[in-house]
């Protein structure tokens, strides 16, 4: 007989799975246009990584003081999920901005190319992907809680998951505008 625990991270990996495919489907659609921005192969793994650092961080926070009663599941917004999507978005923005600044210099050095604009890329795409993933975060964490879930089992692989689609779906928006 499987556990409960079992079965909460079993569906989650299978999620965790079929996204990942998802995500690298749309990159591939998106080859002809990535192919024209130097760095952007450089830039696509810390976007990637970062998305799920801080979103899963966010998940694991949350679900902690839900699990501790620090924060009441029927109240999504109070002082402590205030704190916490402040800090988010403030870690992304610098992480983005850092992530810009490597995929320049690198590009510049190692491939004598000059774009800057890959700068602006990176932390357009960060701040509008924390704009979609933050909510749905919260919500998620929030709901699966609720419902007698532990997100702890369930957050990690969705957050992978779903932060690699909209980081991948958040920089072909930001390299069509900028």
């Amino acid at each position: 007989m499987l556990t409960k625990d079992f079965k909460e991270i079993f569906y989650a990996q299978l999620v965790s799975i079929t996204g990942g495919l998802l995500a690298g489907s749309f990159l591939a659609f998106a080859l002809d246009k990535i192919y024209l921005i130097p760095g952007f192969f450089i830039l696509l793994p810390g976007l990637l990584d970062m998305r799920g650092s801080i979103s899963g961080s966010l998940a694991a926070r949350l679900s902690a003081g839900l699990h501790l009663g620090v924060i009441k599941p029927r109240m999504l917004i109070n002082k402590i999920v205030l704190g916490n999507i402040k800090a988010v978005f403030l870690l992304t923005a610098i992480i983005s901005f850092l992530i810009g600044l490597v995929a320049y210099f690198v590009s510049n050095l190692v491939f004598n190319v000059n774009y800057p604009k890959i700068i602006l890329i990176s932390l357009f795409a960060g701040l509008l992907a924390n704009v979609v993933e933050v909510p749905m975060t919260i919500l998620l964490t929030f709901w699966l809680f609720s419902r007698g879930y532990d997100p702890n089992n369930i957050m990690g692989p969705y957050i992978s998951t779903s932060g690699d689609i909209i980081t991948v779906l958040s920089l072909l928006i930001a390299v069509m505008i900028i």
